[in-house]
This record gives structure tokens, C-alpha cells and sequence, in this order.
């Protein structure tokens, strides 16, 4: 059987990898991440994400993140939080691809507690997730994989989300074709999706990560699934100075067995890594750090 993916191969570097495996995952994801700019789904508006006053929200994350993941939770705090709950009601969440959780309270706090209820899914439990249910009645967890999902969470999810996560599904394209269904027979068909992903700079700065990375043209595989319905954005977050910075202090290192900046010097790699994006978020980037992908489907008002 044919795999559902926006990939062509299958190779997950989440499990142990060969050597024959390893050159074959890094050039088999160059030619994936090809012609970056061509057949793109010419309803997919591309942007660039900015942050205006970038400093007040700088500390709200964590300390000596990666470029990519700063930019992440930098993202997840800018939302139109008060605009998506008076747009959907009752926010009800699904987070594909939850690992620790982690992600349930931040967006909690980030949201200021418009989340009605929050529902993790990863294919591994978590030994956090019990005390995260028991601190916030809103939360709940199951393990369950992404392959088939949809007949098993309650039919009144109206926000889909995953952070870091689709780039580990082999069958990427069968998670949005449930999505998609699911939209299609709800009656509840307003709907919000935001999934935050790797670039095509990844497959030099992560090395062997998940199945893939993504560009405009993988990308436009899954926001054809949804356009004659939907709005589509895909938001560059971050560029070649982030990529830059990311390679130099991490990857680097990380390859010489050597000590990384964001653990030796944390306070001098922070100052780098606050330049690295605000410089980045000046002009658009045709080569970001990361990606994140806004879908709203049947909605009332434009939010993003």
C-alpha cells in the first residue's frame, strides 16, 4: 500500500539508522526539499512571522532555547488568543503529538486560561501526564498513534494543533486526511488548525530527525486537502542569521564532541540569539528556521 505521505521515502531517523541509512536519509531529503518555490498552492499566503517589541515577551519562555524552538513559543504567545476564543466559543484543543505535555500548561498561561479543555495524544505515554491531570481538570492525555485517530476523540475538537510533531508521522498526509474528514462531517465545522514544523534548513542543523523537513511545495500537499474550504498561511519563522547561529553554536559542537554555547556561555548565546531573530524578522526569509501553518476552515472572520 501506498504511503499517505508529503515525502518519498520513509526513513525515520527516530529509530537507530546504518550508515548506508544515514546518507541515504540526508540526500533523499535534499531532493525532497527541491524546487521549494514550484507548484505551490496559489491560495497559500506566505509571511513572514514579526514580533513587535520583541523584549517583553522574551523571558516569557524558556532560557537558551534553539532558534527554532524560541521562535516556536514566541509564535504560540503571539496568537489572537481573545479573537480565536470569540471565534470558535469554547476553545477545545487537540495536541497531536503531546510528548511530555509540556505544551498544556504553557499554552494555558500563554492563552491567559482561554482554553476550555486541552486533549494530548502522543504513540508513547508520558509519566508526566498524571500529575498535569491532576493540576488541571481541563487536561487529559491518551496514548494512541496519529494513524488513526479521529473515531476516537470527541466530536467537539475545534482546535487542532501540533507542535515539532508531523515531521515524525510516516503517513503525515493520512493525519490531515482525517482532519479533513473529520471537518467535513462535524457539525461544529469551524475549525482551527496551527502546526509548527521543520524547514528544509533542518536537514543541516537537526541532522537526523524525525522523517523529513518541509518547504512551500511539500507544504501545499496538505493545504490542498482544505482549500476549497479553508484559509491557508504558512508563516516563516526566522532565517538565514537564526540557521547561521543554530549550525555555529549547536549543530557544530554537537558533531566535534565539543561543549555548545547554549550550555557554556547561556547568557552570551541568548544576547546572540535575540540578534539572530530580530534580524531575521526585518525582511521575508525564502529560507527560514521553521515553519508554522495556519489552516482555518469555514470561518467567520480572517484571525491570522
Amino acid at each position: 500500500m501506498k504511503l499517505k505521505s508529503t515525502s518519498i521515502h520513509n526513513i525515520n531517523a527516530d529509530r537507530p539508522l546504518n550508515n548506508i541509512e544515514k546518507f541515504l536519509y540526508r540526500i533523499l531529503n535534499v531532493v525532497n526539499n527541491l524546487w521549494t518555490y514550484r507548484q505551490v498552492d496559489q491560495d497559500l499566503q506566505l509571511e513572514q512571522f514579526n514580533v513587535n517589541n520583541l523584549e517583553v515577551y522574551w523571558n516569557q519562555s524558556a532560557l537558551n532555547s534553539s532558534p527554532s524552538r524560541k521562535l516556536s513559543d514566541l509564535f504560540w504567545m503571539n496568537l489572537s488568543w481573545d479573537l480565536i476564543q470569540d471565534e470558535l466559543g469554547e476553545i477545545r484543543l487537540m495536541d497531536m503529538g503531546c510528548g511530555s505535555g509540556n505544551y498544556s500548561w504553557r499554552l494555558n498561561d500563554w492563552s491567559k486560561g482561554k482554553i476550555t479543555e486541552y486533549l494530548g495524544i502522543d504513540n508513547r505515554e508520558n509519566k508526566n501526564w498524571q500529575s498535569l491531570q491532576q493540576q488541571y481538570p481541563n487536561f487529559k492525555f491518551f496514548q494512541l498513534s496519529s494513524e488513526y485517530f479521529i473515531d476516537k476523540i470527541p466530536n467537539n475538537i475545534n482546535f487542532f494543533m501540533s507542535q515539532s510533531a508531523i515531521e515524525h508521522f510516516e503517513q503525515d498526509l493520512l493525519y490531515f486526511e482525517q482532519i479533513k474528514n473529520y471537518i467535513l462531517q462535524s457539525d461544529r465545522a469551524n475549525i482551527i488548525q496551527v502546526h509548527l514544523f521543520p524547514s528544509a534548513a533542518c536537514n543541516s542543523t537537526y541532522l537526523y530527525h524525525g522523517v523529513r523537513q518541509y518547504t512551500p511545495r511539500t507544504v501545499s500537499k496538505i493545504t490542498t486537502l482544505f482549500k476549497d474550504f479553508s484559509d491557508c498561511i504558512l508563516f516563516s519563522l526566522g532565517g538565514k542569521f537564526c540557521n547561521q547561529l543554530h549550525y555555529r553554536t549547536i549543530t557544530l559542537p554537537v558533531l566535534k564532541k565539543m561543549e555548545r554555547l547554549d550550555t557554556s556561555q547561556p547568557k552570551e548565546y541568548e544576547k546572540m540569539l535575540f540578534s539572530s531573530i530580530e534580524k531575521d524578522m526585518n525582511i521575508f526569509q525564502r529560507y527560514p528556521a521553521f515553519y508554522a501553518l495556519v489552516i482555518h476552515s469555514n470561518g467567520t472572520q480572517k484571525l491570522f
